[in-house]
C-alpha cells in the first residue's frame, strides 16, 4: 500500500504519507470510481456497436475526442487537477485518459473515412492499451483511497 502511495505522489518521504493520503481522499470526493470504471468499459462496447452498425445512438467525433466531457474527465480537469495536478500518478491518469478519448475519436474517424478494418484494428490495439491504462490508474486510486476512508475517524 505504501509503495503505491509513494509511487502515486512520486516521493519516498514516509513522514508525508498521511498528508498525501488525506489530500488524495479529499480530491476523490465527487468521483465514484466504480461508476467511472464501468463507464469507461462501456466505451469499447459502444465503439464496437458503432463499427458493427448496431449502435443505438450516434457517436460524434468532436464530442468523443474531448477528455473533459465525461464524469471522469470533469473530475480530472476540475477539483482533482487543483489538488493533485503535479503528482506523477495523477498526471499519468490525465495523460492516459486524454489518449483514451483521442484514440476513440480516431477509431470513429477511420470508420467515417471508410477504413473499417483499420478502425477495428485500432480499437483492438491502441484503444485497448489506453483503456487498460485508465482502468489500472482508477484501480490504483481505489486501492489508495478505500483503506484511508475506512480508517478515518467518524465524526
Amino acid at each position: 500500500m505504501v509503495g503505491w502511495l509513494r509511487q502515486f505522489f512520486g516521493t519516498t518521504d514516509a513522514d508525508r504519507d498521511g498528508e498525501h493520503r488525506a489530500a488524495l481522499v479529499g480530491a476523490v470526493v465527487g468521483l465514484d470510481i466504480p461508476v467511472a470504471v464501468t463507464a469507461h468499459q462501456r466505451w469499447k462496447q459502444a465503439l464496437q456497436a458503432h463499427l458493427d452498425g448496431v449502435s443505438g445512438g450516434a457517436l460524434e467525433i468532436d464530442v468523443v475526442c474531448r477528455d473533459d466531457r465525461c464524469d471522469l474527465g470533469q473530475w480530472i480537469h476540475g477539483s482533482a487537477r487543483a489538488r493533485l495536478g503535479t503528482f506523477p500518478g495523477f498526471t499519468a491518469l490525465m495523460a492516459h485518459h486524454r489518449m483514451f478519448h483521442h484514440v476513440a475519436a480516431n477509431v470513429l474517424t477511420l470508420d467515417h473515412a471508410g477504413k473499417k478494418g483499420d478502425a477495428r484494428r485500432m480499437l483492438a490495439d491502441q484503444f485497448e492499451i489506453y483503456s487498460e491504462r485508465v482502468l489500472e490508474d482508477l484501480a490504483q486510486l481505489q486501492r489508495l483511497v478505500v483503506p484511508a476512508v475506512a480508517t478515518e475517524p467518524q465524526r
